[in-house]
């Protein structure tokens, strides 16, 4: 089975997926089971003994965890980690049971085909260091555009699920955060227009995402529906009745 969730930021948010807090479902998971984190993971951030605490933690529960990067992951140490074709994409692999879904990638997890596209743009940036607390590849490149489109045409442009950080620019919560391209290089684009197109020509069932710290349900342009993810873990069965709400 699979479980998804909104943003974890390492120990801030993470009682949400603990067994011995609020997550005691997942006492019951087994190797068989994946629990995917809709970006800013934040157990790949500092690269010493926090990062080390939480990821061996995390290797310790049985479930196989994936995220997706959202704005808040140190990237120069996350694209050190070794690179495998995971479940029909690539991945960086954090650990034994822990992996990075690459952007543009699209996984069949428990039958399930999964469009992945990470990042996100922080709208403190001017607040924080580059390559200390912020990294400009929190946003895309045309190069991993150029992937994704290449990757959709390959299946047909149809995939059960989407699975972003940032949301598509047509979105309600598109307007929240405003994005300041002057703190990136130009190698770099808003994901929020490249993900309008995404969404305006995909054939998904569901899209679900993280960033805005909120759980609620929108429905696209296309009549499909946006699942917010923070605080909720949640099934595929679950989905359907979050659907109707």
């Amino acid at each position: 089975m699979i479980y998804f969730t909104g943003d974890t930021h390492r120990e801030q948010d993470v009682a949400k997926i603990n067994p011995d807090d609020k997550f005691p479902k997942g006492k019951e998971l087994t190797s068989d089971d994946y629990l995917i984190v809709m970006g800013d993971f934040g157990f790949v951030y500092d690269g010493g003994k926090g990062d080390k605490f939480w990821l061996d933690w995390l290797e310790s529960l049985p479930w196989t965890t994936c995220f997706i990067d959202g704005n808040h992951e140190n990237f120069d140490l996350l694209n050190q980690y070794p690179q495998e074709q995971w479940h029909g994409g690539q991945i960086h692999r954090i650990r034994s049971n822990i992996v990075h879904l690459m952007r543009g990638e699209i996984f069949d997890i428990d039958h399930v085909r999964c469009f992945c596209f990470g990042g996100a743009p922080s709208h403190d940036a001017q607040y924080r260091v580059s390559n200390v607390n912020w990294w400009q590849e929190e946003l895309p490149t045309m190069e991993q555009m150029k992937h994704a489109m290449h990757t959709l045409d390959k299946v047909g442009w149809k995939v059960d699920m989407v699975l972003t950080h940032e949301v598509f620019e047509s979105h309600e919560l598109a307007t929240k955060y405003t994005t300041n391209m002057d703190n990136y290089g130009p190698e770099y684009f808003d994901c929020k227009l490249f993900l309008d197109e995404i969404e305006k020509k995909l054939d998904y069932k569901v899209w679900l995402h993280g960033h805005y710290h909120t759980d609620q349900v929108y429905q696209s342009p296309s009549n499909k529906p946006c699942i917010s993810l923070f605080n909720r873990v949640i099934t595929l069965e679950e989905i359907e009745k979050i659907k109707g709400e």
